[in-house]
């Protein structure tokens, strides 16, 4: 153990210090102590960071403000706030010192590699600039859109070398075709030039038409396409409405195949049938009455025709109503039954009793009148009243 000479241990100014003891060790504890109490006039903690105590005196600052005009302003409680805070961020200053003078030439050295770190990322992101940059052509090194952009000069000037150009180009391209025949002659390299030219048909444009070109031909290699269901016949044509879904599609397909229809397809079925009979109906009683104008018992007649028919017309515009609703295509809507056009349709276009034969009109009478009564009862009954009544 190394040990001094006792007149080195007496002599004060050897080792650097005074006769009097320390007082390191109190002035920080007291220190420590104020910083606490400065930290608990912000209301904080002792580990808060320096954004946490700015944000801590701002809002005490407004809260105790002399001239902010609240209930709360205290003069004394600001100053000692404004106190707290100053000897915070001062703390918070020489902390700060302390760590950059720590570092010493490593600081240094640590600040040179940062400017050089900034300078590669300025110099990489004026490279990029460079090479994504869109170069504007300069006027005189543009190319003319006409003569596939050949030559320089004037019009004429570069008429003339255009054509020098399609000499030279088809004298090529006669050197190729006599080398091709003359290849071809040959079987060692026809099968060569071949390949090429077969390589040459598939264009892809995305890799993903390559894969499937590639999977299709290796299935037709296995024979996956062989012996297939539909092999050599017509493709089945469906009539898909895009208008209906899926589920109703299939089920009004499963209808169809066991012998049935939908509800809606059924009552148009119904609507067609009944009109049909509505005017036919219209048709029997024009006959019965003469041309037009029409008589005023003609008129009549026509007029308790159409009564006749009002009942059935009304049950044709409830299935009218119902099929609207049901069908699932707005187009195929259609609207009630027309009696008024239908009936001034019919006595214009309609035969009268004056333009049908004589065989006719008796087939018509014997037909009956649309109420159901034949026309010989009709007669008999006529005779008993004229002999009742002689």
């Amino acid at each position: 153990m190394l040990t001094l000479p006792k007149r080195l241990l007496l002599m004060p100014s050897v080792l650097n210090v005074s006769s009097k003891p320390l007082s390191f060790s109190k002035d920080f504890s007291t220190r420590a102590s104020d910083y606490d109490q400065y930290f608990d006039v912000l209301g904080l903690r002792n580990d808060s960071d320096q954004a946490a105590v700015r944000d801590a005196f701002l809002k005490l600052a407004k809260k105790y403000h002399p001239d902010g005009g609240y209930a709360t302003a205290d003069a004394v409680k600001f100053q000692q706030i404004e106190k707290a805070y100053r000897k915070i961020m001062e703390k918070f200053s020489n902390d700060r010192h302390n760590h950059n003078k720590c570092e010493g030439e490593f600081g240094l050295y640590y600040e040179q590699k940062m400017k050089q770190k900034i300078m590669e990322e300025f110099e990489e992101e004026e490279e990029d600039k460079k090479r994504f940059e869109v170069k504007q052509t300069a006027p005189q090194h543009r190319q003319y859109l006409s003569y596939e952009g050949i030559g320089i000069g004037t019009p004429g000037q570069r008429q003339k070398q255009y054509s020098k150009f399609q000499v030279l180009r088809a004298s090529e391209n006669v050197i190729d075709y006599k080398v091709k025949q003359i290849s071809s002659q040959y079987p060692e390299t026809s099968l060569v030039d071949k390949d090429r030219a077969a390589a040459k048909k598939i264009r892809t444009r995305f890799g993903i038409d390559r894969i499937v070109d590639d999977m299709i031909q290796e299935a037709m290699a296995r024979g996956d396409f062989d012996n297939l269901s539909m092999a050599g016949k017509p493709l089945e044509t469906r009539n898909h409405n895009p208008y209906v879904d899926t589920v109703t599609h299939k089920l009004n397909e499963v209808l169809i195949n066991n012998g049935y229809a939908p509800e809606w397809v059924m009552l148009e079925k119904e609507i067609r049938q009944d009109r049909t009979r509505i005017r036919e109906a219209l048709l029997r009683e024009r006959k019965r009455i003469g041309q037009l104008p029409l008589s005023a018992e003609d008129e009549e007649k026509w007029k308790s025709a159409l009564s006749r028919q009002a009942e059935s017309i009304s049950e044709l515009n409830k299935k009218i109503n119902k099929y609207n609703l049901l069908v699932p295509i707005l187009s195929k809507q259609t609207v009630h039954f027309p009696l008024a056009r239908e009936s001034e349709k019919v006595l214009k276009e309609g035969l009268s009793k004056d333009q049908i034969p004589a065989q006719e009109e008796e087939a018509t009478e014997r037909s009956g009148s649309i109420s159901g009564k034949p026309s010989g009862i009709r007669k008999l009954f006529d005779l008993l009243t004229v002999l009742r009544n002689p």
